[in-house]
């Protein structure tokens, strides 16, 4: 299947090459991809009704969900994508999202990770890393470009239209931190 390829192709990219880049950033702790353990129940509902891909545990901290989305290319195009709909039907990311926020009582990705790699699958070209309520605070603002493939539509944000994001380019000699307005500091 390739999507199955896709999905293990992905989740070796965050384990190889992402995460070394932006664990710091997160606090530190070790992770778990949550969507390739199939003979779990718990790491399927994770990955299906709450849609963490990635499980971090920080050691007499606690453990929280990061959704990962990794994109192949040759360019980055430094956005968030979140699918807000499919031609099935079936319900997505968008929706178990703002359900999940509204309502405060389910499980949802506490950080949102979209990075982009060379097509070889060898280089990092940017990462964007920022907590998803404040990517939906920015889908709320409408700071988005819908974005329509041939079987769903998505909803883009540029990393720069979101608040406290934290962006890692390679070329560039930092972490890229973006103003906003004063607010009391949080770490990720």
């Amino acid at each position: 299947m390739s999507w199955m390829k896709d999905l293990k192709k992905s989740n070796t990219a965050f384990l190889k090459i992402i995460w070394p880049k932006i664990k710091y950033l997160c606090g530190g702790g070790d992770i778990q991809p949550v969507e390739i353990i199939s003979d779990n129940q718990i790491a399927r509902d994770l990955d299906i009704l709450c849609g963490i891909d990635i499980w971090q545990t920080v050691e007499g901290r606690g453990c929280r969900g990061i959704a990962s989305r990794v994109q192949f290319g040759d360019k980055s195009w430094g956005t968030f994508t979140i699918r807000k709909s499919r031609d099935s039907g079936a319900r997505t990311e968008y929706e178990k999202r703002v359900e999940a926020i509204k309502d405060g009582r389910f499980i949802y990705p506490y950080l949102m990770c979209h990075a982009y790699i060379d097509t070889p699958g060898e280089n990092l070209l940017e990462v964007g890393l920022a907590r998803t309520i404040d990517v939906f605070d920015a889908i709320e603002k409408e700071l988005v470009v819908v974005k329509t493939t041939t079987n769903a539509s998505f909803l883009a944000v540029n990393f720069e239209d979101v608040k406290d994001v934290k962006i890692f380019r390679p070329s560039a000699p930092s972490i890229l931190e973006l103003p906003s307005p004063p607010i009391q500091l949080r770490l990720f």
